[in-house]
């Protein structure tokens, strides 16, 4: 199956500087990626050798981007990253080959392959099934997606934050959502809100590779703090029983 599945690397161009950064760890980590791989900016091209350049034009929102980006791809299902999730340790290939290998037989709509929630039904040794109701049961990071389904649960001008929320309710009328009951790219969220974390420049700096700093700030030690505290606040949301994660986070809106 893996002519039929593609990588996009879902980016735009004030991210740009990110650009050799991500590519160096994917390549780091994942030098056999058996998928043709897509980047999406808008109108830069960064002419990267084994990328194919999808440029989307003006930066209307998360959700237009993507959608402009996925009319350019042919294959069936869409491995979506972001250029900010950079490896930190090689990709967990054989789980990704058994996940590749189930999607002719299971013909998922979507596959979270880095088990960010936990899945309420046993399908195999491999993979659950997300049951409706779960919180973030449309998570954007790390999710493999049958395009046709991804496309349908697109709004116009939501952003990705919106559609992890409000799309999993408009993900709730298709059974066909999965989960890995553990991670296959181990990875680190660099930035937050446009600004470099520092942890995450240690962690890169250990392995050998350099950001730049003239190009985007890193945080303050306040705001890396108050981000450690959000993190625990999440951790401790994770302990909340599943059935009740969407209430509390309230009813969607849009």
């Amino acid at each position: 199956m893996k002519e039929n599945v593609a990588v996009l690397v879902l980016s735009c161009d004030r991210y740009s500087d990110l650009w050799p950064v991500f590519v160096r760890q994917f390549r780091r980590y994942w030098p056999a990626c058996p998928f043709a791989t897509y980047i999406a900016t808008n109108r830069l091209d960064p002419r990267i050798d084994g990328f194919t350049t999808i440029m989307t034009g003006d930066d209307v929102s998360w959700s237009d981007n993507l959608a402009k980006a996925l009319d350019s791809i042919s294959q069936d299902y869409v491995l979506l990253f972001l250029e900010d999730l950079m490896l930190r340790a090689p990709v967990d290939v054989e789980l990704v080959s058994r996940i590749a290998e189930r999607l002719a037989s299971l013909r998922p709509d979507y596959i979270n392959l880095n088990a960010m929630e936990r899945p309420g039904e046993r399908v195999d040794a491999y993979l659950g099934r997300t049951r409706e109701g779960a919180i973030y049961r449309t998570s954007t990071v790390l999710s493999l997606w049958r395009k046709e389904r991804l496309k349908s649960l697109l709004e116009p001008g939501e952003s990705a934050w919106a559609f992890e929320l409000v799309g999993s309710y408009r993900s709730d009328a298709y059974p066909g959502f999965y989960s890995t009951w553990k991670e296959c790219f181990p990875v680190v969220n660099s930035v937050i809100k446009g600004k470099w974390r520092r942890d995450a420049i240690a962690i890169l700096a250990a392995q050998g590779v350099e950001v730049d700093s003239t190009a985007r700030s890193e945080m303050s030690r306040i705001e890396a703090f108050v981000f450690t505290l959000k993190r625990l606040r999440t951790a401790l949301f994770k302990l909340v029983p599943m059935r009740y994660r969407r209430a509390m986070h309230g009813a969607p809106t849009g």
